[in-house]
């Protein structure tokens, strides 16, 4: 475990190559096309209707925030629900921290993260430098969900890491899900994946959920995540539910909890836990400044009988 001096170090230096980061970004993007406006051209023009099967639909556009068992393919196929008629790119760039309780040191990260959505598909890719439980690693991640027909969209993904225990070495994520009601606002998904962890631990993954357009500003979302991991054949159930609401462009407010067990956490390179109760509550706040640019907050609350964690993470983005 580092010391607390080392860990004050390397939050500075993380914070400085953020704030350098974000200078190089605003100086080198140009200004686009208004996500507003293609949204409200969409809306308006008969002939073009959203993959959901309405036009009133709006698109989600909060990063739902995911557990380890959901990994990073779930976010993507809620993204991918009701995109924009027209083509949309996006980039986002945050830092975080974290106060983890009970000596086991912060949590600090960077994170770099693009989607594009042209017509029917959708890509998702994420960069971040993370530091956990006294580890650095890099941490990467592809994700791509497009529609079969009006009804039925699938998914794959892939992500991993450079080093260390605390994330998988490697992942691959399925998901196959289906459009209904006579809007086609109600979204089930069915997904699985496997893991590979450098401390010799395997898990299989297992995904179900329900996504609800309610109305133009209302989403709800509830499912559970299932995980087996070995050795040791430890079966663990979590689940979650969440709320966003507002308009894209102006304001999304997103309020996440999930509860449940644990198979396996790494918390160092030679400490783990295993078969644990948890809990978490995220809230995230998405705000536009101008048409193409916005930040986003994200405050989060995490319990398990080994540890408290409270954190945030600060980010803006550009759309175009």
């Amino acid at each position: 475990m580092t010391s607390k001096t080392t860990d004050r170090t390397d939050s500075g230096q993380i914070l400085r190559a953020v704030s350098g980061a974000l200078l190089m970004a605003a100086s080198s993007m140009a200004c686009a096309q208004s996500l507003a406006t293609q949204a409200s051209d969409a809306s308006t023009d008969s002939s073009v209707h959203s993959p959901a099967g309405s036009s009133t639909l709006s698109p989600l556009l909060a990063n739902v925030p995911n557990t380890g068992n959901e990994g990073e393919l779930s976010n993507a196929v809620t993204q991918h629900v009701a995109p924009p008629s027209l083509t949309r790119s996006e980039l986002t760039l945050g830092a975080s921290m974290a106060h983890v309780t009970n000596d086991y040191g912060d949590w600090y990260g960077v994170r770099l993260r693009g989607l594009h959505q042209f017509g029917s598909q959708t890509l998702i890719g994420e960069l971040s430098e993370l530091r956990r439980f006294g580890e650095r690693t890099t941490f990467g991640s592809l994700n791509y969900v497009r529609d079969f027909d009006a009804d039925w969209f699938g998914a794959i993904g892939f992500s991993g890491t450079t080093s260390g225990t605390i994330l998988p070495s490697a992942r691959v994520d399925v998901s196959l899900n289906r459009k209904v009601l006579p809007q086609r606002n109600l979204v089930l998904s069915i997904g699985a994946g496997y893991a590979w962890n450098r401390s010799g631990h395997r898990d299989q993954l297992y995904h179900a959920g329900v996504i609800w357009y309610a109305t133009p500003k209302l989403i709800g979302e509830a499912g559970m995540n299932y995980d087996i991991d070995s050795p040791g054949s430890v079966k663990a159930p979590t689940y979650y539910g969440a709320l966003t609401y507002g308009t894209v462009g102006k304001s999304v407010l997103m309020i996440r909890g999930s509860f449940g067990r644990e198979a396996y956490q790494a918390i160092g390179a030679a400490s783990q836990i295993v078969d644990f109760r948890s809990s978490e509550i995220v809230a995230q706040w998405r705000y536009w400044v101008t048409k193409q640019w916005g930040a986003q907050l994200e405050l989060d609350a995490y319990h398990n009988p080994y540890y408290d964690r409270r954190g945030f993470e600060i980010s803006v983005f550009h759309s175009w």
